[in-house]
């Protein structure tokens, strides 16, 4: 025990160079933000969505990615999954139309409504009107763009870089294996975007550590902490090469509000109710088999983490729009349901985690502002926040000369 009364956390692997002491004004400067684009960003996987988002042939989704001025076509085949970039091969104008980075449907052509040019699931150019009028021209040369694109456990995820990237499963390493079965049993019941204005670093460190919860979400999320564990600490991270695994705590003695205890008594516990049935757990969630257990975070860098709780699963991702500004997405997912309690505990768990992001939201817009008026020149984190001291050291490594 900490003189807080929080228990010691147990960490697994290297904590060599690691600081506490984290600078600031490098962070918010053009030159760090172009070379963290570069070669941070541009050589990554990026998880886009989950199967179960387009279960069926023709099933598609569409999503913006500000970082790269990037529209991306995700598209379910018989053979699988096909990734384009959304731009027709005529004008360049956008093929599926978006509304807010965002569009999903059911099609089995793809048709531009600038000029009528038709593709096909596998990205073919199908139908060109007025073909003869175009000299010296191969419609079969004209398909949409290939993005390479994999599954991981339910989970597809996409390459934007230039050349051959590092194989998934290299890049997953210690974390590949251990998901099986876990992410296609869950359907997709929200989600949340905003623009913010806030450099994407703090954006990610509003996220990071369990430490703010108890205090920022003390309204909306009052009896997260116990008696033995007030300040929420962490009982076990992992630190691997670019990825982390952290394991949330639970209250114990949580009874959450009236309503909530009457829609989860019906239907599945989802957040932030206790859960203690891990039956159903893979071995790469809650590894340890901790109680009393919340949820795992997985942290994916640079900007995207996934929370694995025991019906649910919330995906963060972080897309920097320039040094000042980012695209918080934040999708949530729920074990498919079976009967309407579980839809009505789906739908109270949508509206708290929309109440709860919108408090995240602003504390980084507060942060951005404090940061930006060059009153600190760094910050100093602690063990609870290693997952911050992970990700910068692993920035810094990533971009040095």
């Amino acid at each position: 025990m900490d003189n807080t009364g929080s228990p010691k956390t147990h960490f697994s692997g290297s904590v060599a160079n690691l600081t506490a002491k984290i600078s600031v004004e490098d962070k918010l400067s053009q030159e760090y933000y172009d070379a963290v684009i570069e070669k941070v960003f541009k050589p990554s996987w990026y998880v886009l969505g989950n199967l179960n988002d387009i279960p069926t042939p023709g099933r598609f989704f569409v999503y913006d990615v500000p970082t790269f001025n990037m529209s991306v076509l995700v598209v379910r085949t018989e053979q699988g999954v096909n990734a384009f970039h959304n731009v027709c091969r005529h004008r360049g104008k956008k093929v599926v139309q978006t509304k807010c980075g965002w569009a999903q449907g059911n099609a089995g052509v793809f048709t531009c409504w600038f000029h009528g040019w038709a593709y096909g699931k596998d990205g073919a150019l199908l139908n060109v009107p007025d073909e003869m009028a175009f000299r010296d021209f191969d419609k079969s040369k004209y398909g949409l763009v290939p993005i390479k694109v994999e599954v991981w456990s339910g989970l597809i995820l996409a390459y934007f870089g230039d050349g051959e990237p590092q194989p998934l499963k290299e890049w997953l390493g210690e974390l590949y294996e251990g998901f099986e079965d876990y992410y296609t049993r869950m359907e997709r019941i929200a989600t949340f975007s905003a623009d913010v204005k806030s450099n994407w670093n703090w954006a990610m460190d509003s996220f990071s550590e369990g430490y703010h919860t108890v205090f920022l979400h003390r309204n909306t999320q009052p009896e997260l902490t116990g008696k033995k564990n007030p300040m929420r600490h962490a009982p076990i991270i992992d630190l691997y090469g670019h990825t982390v695994r952290t394991s949330g705590v639970a209250n114990p003695d949580y009874v959450g509000p009236p309503a909530e205890r009457a829609l989860y008594k019906h239907g599945r516990k989802l957040s932030p109710a206790v859960e203690t049935d891990y039956s159903e757990l893979p071995p790469g969630v809650n590894r340890t088999r901790y109680t009393p257990w919340f949820f795992d975070v997985v942290w994916l860098f640079p900007n995207f983490a996934i929370l694995n709780g025991p019906h649910w699963v919330s995906t963060l991702m972080i897309w920097p729009i320039d040094k000042d500004h980012s695209r918080v997405i934040t999708d949530h997912y729920a074990r498919k349901a079976r009967h309407a309690g579980d839809r009505l505990a789906q739908a109270y768990m949508r509206g708290l985690l929309v109440s709860v992001t919108r408090e995240d939201l602003s504390a980084m817009e507060d942060v951005q502002y404090g940061l930006s008026s060059g009153a600190l020149k760094h910050i100093h984190v602690s063990q609870q926040e290693i997952v911050l001291q992970k990700r910068y050291a692993f920035l810094e490594e990533m971009i040095k000369p």
